[in-house]
């Protein structure tokens, strides 16, 4: 994982490299473009961004990833999608956790 500044707009891209795992290849394939004024972008989907902030926040402990999260479950979400990938992900009792 890397990350670029863009320093005259403040603006931080995070660039992953994706992992040959089935949720990784999944997460890719679902990917968005987002068109923006002077080029476009893939973007991960907020549910797959919802699933790898549980992992990270997982393996991390870092109430960084736990605060994304919270904001993240604040707004529509497809919750099937994301109960689905969580069991194989072992993130379900944080999910539940955050969602209560």
């Amino acid at each position: 994982m890397f990350n670029v500044l863009h320093l005259e707009s403040v603006v931080k891209v995070d660039f992953i490299v994706r992992k040959n795992d089935p949720f990784r290849e999944h997460e890719f394939l679902r990917r968005q473009r987002v068109e923006l004024p002077e080029f476009s972008v893939w973007i991960v989907s907020r549910e797959d961004l919802i699933l790898s902030k549980l992992v990270w926040a997982r393996e991390s402990g870092s109430e960084v990833q736990l605060r994304d999260l919270r904001n993240l479950l604040s707004a529509d979400a497809d919750l099937v999608y994301i109960r689905d990938w969580a069991l194989p992900l072992g993130v379900t009792q944080m999910l539940e956790d955050l969602l209560r």
